[in-house]
């Protein structure tokens, strides 16, 4: 009885294991075919969507407009040395009071992006190109432009030269002394005394003797005083001429007149490909020519205080920033280098080189230009 059962038991469970399997099979063959489909789908889009609220803000609706592209700034540099090319360079990183193609005399250093020639100077970091000796004089080119080439002129017609004629010669008349009042005086006692000779008659006369009358004494001689004719021209006065110091650096073919300063190049891994001699892609503009009558002014009253006080200075650098008016004045200066980098007396003369420089005006050209109507100016100064 409990073996049959039993048997019965599992014969119910499988059987209905077996039913729900077909069913399962079923259903899924059901639900796979495209008519299944279609009508799941028909139900689905049959429901009502609800509707749906979006808001709009108005600063969705404005094109927003693309930032400026900042230029970089044209940073000034020395290019006096150069020779001034005829070509402007295109995106040129420098600016300058001419136009130069950028050259090095050594090759560039692998992977490097710095438009500047390959020096291996020993000067702290600076952007300079030549190394000078100071030489005072002129603000203009420390190195003379390639000469231009003059045609040949034509040879004159050749004349067979004429004797020159001798000049006529001025006729000279005498000049006659004008009579003086003692002359004068003399005349009429001469002839006083001849009247009362004529009036007086003859007594003696002698015998002259054998022996020679005695001369009379000769009166005597005075001094004539020296009288000092005044010349048309004082004496010149001998001025000390101050002795200049040797200049062995110099950039080629300098101008004599020609002022120079003490520069030295600083180590630079430069990146120019271009073989001759050291030069940087610069462009002339009106501002890059101010700003190197600015500097150079600066420059000039800077070097002739230090050589005055030469005994008081010691090694340093100072880095100034400043701004010109269009009177050429300086203002706003500010110290931008650390205060150890620089003794005060070094601050303090390189501080009265500015104020004292002889600045010009801002070129009408240039105010147009500016933001406020001033230039700005960094200027620094190394000894050592």
């Amino acid at each position: 009885m409990t073996h049959a059962h039993d048997r019965h038991l599992q014969t119910g469970i499988v059987g209905s294991l077996v039913i729900h399997a077909l069913l399962l099979l079923f259903l899924a063959w059901v639900l796979g075919t495209q008519s299944a489909q279609d009508f799941f789908r028909a139900e689905e889009a049959s429901k009502e969507k609800e509707p749906e609220v979006t808001l709009i803000f108005p600063d969705q609706l404005i094109i927003p407009v693309p930032p400026p592209v900042e230029e970089k700034p044209q940073l000034f540099i020395r290019t006096t040395q150069n020779e001034e090319a005829t070509v402007k360079p295109l995106n040129a990183p420098f600016q300058s009071d001419r136009n130069t193609i950028a050259a090095s005399e050594k090759p560039a250093v692998a992977g490097s992006t710095v438009p500047m020639p390959t020096l291996d100077g020993t000067a702290p970091d600076i952007r300079e190109l030549a190394n000078r000796d100071y030489k005072d004089g002129e603000i203009k080119n420390d190195s003379a432009p390639k000469a231009a080439a003059t045609p040949p002129t034509p040879a004159p017609n050749v004349l067979k030269p004429q004797p020159p004629q001798p000049p006529p010669q001025p006729q000279t008349a005498m000049a006659q002394p004008a009579p003086t009042p003692l002359k004068k005086m003399m005349e009429e006692m001469d002839k006083e005394m001849i009247r009362k000779d004529e009036n007086r008659l003859p007594l003696e006369v002698r015998k002259p003797d054998d022996s020679p009358p005695e001369a009379p004494p000769e009166p005597p001689t005075m001094a004539v005083p020296q009288v000092r004719i005044p010349e048309d021209t004082p004496p010149q006065i001998v001025k000390a001429v101050p002795v200049e110091e040797p200049v062995e650096m110099n950039t080629p073919k300098p101008d004599e007149k020609a002022f120079s300063p003490f520069t030295r190049t600083s180590k630079t891994d430069g990146g120019i490909n271009r073989e001759g001699a050291n030069a940087v892609d610069a462009e002339a503009t009106p501002l890059g020519i101010y700003m190197r009558q600015v500097t150079g002014a600066v420059e000039k009253k800077w070097h002739l205080y230090v050589r005055l006080g030469k005994d008081s200075v010691t090694f340093g650098r100072v880095r100034f920033r400043f701004f010109v008016d269009k009177k050429g004045t300086p203002q706003d200066l500010k110290i931008l280098s650390d205060a150890r980098d620089a003794d005060p007396r070094m601050r303090e003369l390189t501080l009265r080189a500015i104020l004292d420089a002889q600045i010009p005006p801002i070129p009408t050209e240039i105010l147009p230009t500016l933001d406020d109507g001033r230039v700005k100016i960094e200027y620094e100064a190394i000894i050592y």
